[in-house]
């Protein structure tokens, strides 16, 4: 039987977790609580922070694991790459999880190729930012180089809001170094993909994002496909697997942002060598494409020879919904159960409960939940209003 090391056991890895367990593995887990998925009949656990690599790769060379996996988590992602390297298993290599985990080094590496990307500087103190001002204007934005889920990412529009703005990327920087960048008017959009081994990357889902209208960079709604015609869309297509090439991925997933401006320009925003967060690589970009990426991404760890790449990409209407609550005091949430019955409803998870002081949304962690649901012939905003009920205390 084969030893497959997963890492991170949290909710969102719950379909490939699942989905092992068809295979004939015996499932090696390490997560960073005791929070993590107990359906599983696990050969043996780990405990330990997910950015711990010592105790990590440790923990994979005493277990004998001969494949490695991880998903929809960029910490997990980057110690797959150095287990898949350092034992010569099927996997990303390091440089690669460079690239995709550090915003500074692939602002350079898409400069490099000369992959359209907005003007940046390497942020080492707050005067840096008022120089970048002085150089290009406003709106900014001013992020850490190194985090994820939008942790200290915030635009900003005038002096005032730098020191603030600053302080908060810096405390979300795990190198203490940040990142100004020029903000890009247009449409916020994503687009998943896959490295397979016999075509290369291939694009297989796009979708229009809709930000918070806080100054922060946080979504709400991501509807796919993306509103554009068939030709706009085919070059999008194109762009992103020319994108993700240049950046050297070669194995796995891709979770790509642009911004597309009212002049149909296509800014990279910044590209992950992973599947998108909140079952996006596992629930919603096989509705879209037609095509199984968790169960690819799974035999391209263990070494077996499998094509689900088909060239007829699917466009089913899928949206990712997040609640939005308003602040106070929650006394009860009625309507869940009732709303998972619906026939269109694909997921759903509410991450607030009776009892909760609900505070309004600052980064992708403050999402009050979501819902993933097939987007035609309902008004899905009508749906949630129709079923969930939530009520304050006084």
């Amino acid at each position: 039987m084969r030893r497959i090391l997963v890492i991170n056991l949290g909710w969102e890895q719950e379909p490939l977790l699942e989905k092992l367990q068809n295979f004939d593995v015996a499932i090696y887990g390490i997560h960073y609580d005791s929070n993590y998925y107990k359906q599983i009949d696990y050969a043996d656990l780990l405990i330990t922070d997910l950015r711990d690599l010592d105790t990590i790769v440790d923990y994979a060379i005493k277990s004998k694991v001969d494949a490695v996996i991880s998903d929809e988590c960029d910490y997990s992602y980057f110690a797959q790459a150095v287990i898949a390297e350092k034992l010569d298993l099927p996997g990303p290599r390091i440089k690669e999880a460079q690239i995709a985990t550090n915003k500074y080094l692939q602002r350079l590496k898409a400069k490099e190729h000369g992959i359209l990307i907005p003007d940046f500087r390497l942020v080492t103190c707050i005067e840096d930012i008022y120089s970048f001002v002085n150089d290009v204007d406003f709106p900014i934005i001013v992020k850490p180089v190194d985090n994820r889920g939008s942790f200290g990412v915030s635009k900003i529009n005038s002096f005032e809001e730098i020191k603030n703005a600053y302080y908060n990327a810096l405390m979300h920087s795990h190198s203490r170094l940040t990142l100004v960048e020029k903000f890009i008017e247009g449409q916020h959009i994503t687009v998943d993909g896959y490295a397979f081994k016999q075509h290369g990357i291939r694009s297989l889902a796009i979708a229009n994002k809709t930000l918070a209208s806080n100054g922060r960079q946080v979504s709400l709604d991501i509807q796919y496909p993306a509103k554009f015609d068939i030709e706009f869309e085919n070059k999008i297509r194109r762009i992103n697997e020319l994108v993700n090439t240049k950046l050297g991925y070669t194995f796995g997933m891709t979770h790509s942002e642009y911004m597309v401006t009212p002049e149909k320009q296509i800014y990279l925003i910044e590209s992950a060598n992973r599947g998108g967060g909140v079952y996006t690589s596992s629930i919603i970009v096989p509705n879209v494409s037609g095509i199984d990426i968790v169960d690819q991404y799974i035999c391209d760890s263990l070494n077996i020879d499998t094509n689900h790449y088909q060239s007829d990409i699917q466009n089913n209407k899928i949206i990712l919904k997040f609640f939005n609550f308003k602040p106070g005091k929650i006394k009860k949430i009625d309507g869940i159960a009732d709303l998972l019955k619906e026939e269109y409803v694909l997921k759903l998870r509410v991450s607030v409960k009776e009892g909760d002081t609900v505070s309004p949304i600052t980064n992708d962690a403050d999402r009050h939940g979501f819902l993933i649901a097939y987007n035609e012939g309902v008004d899905i905003d009508t749906l949630i209003k129709n079923h969930i009920r939530v009520t304050y205390e006084n």
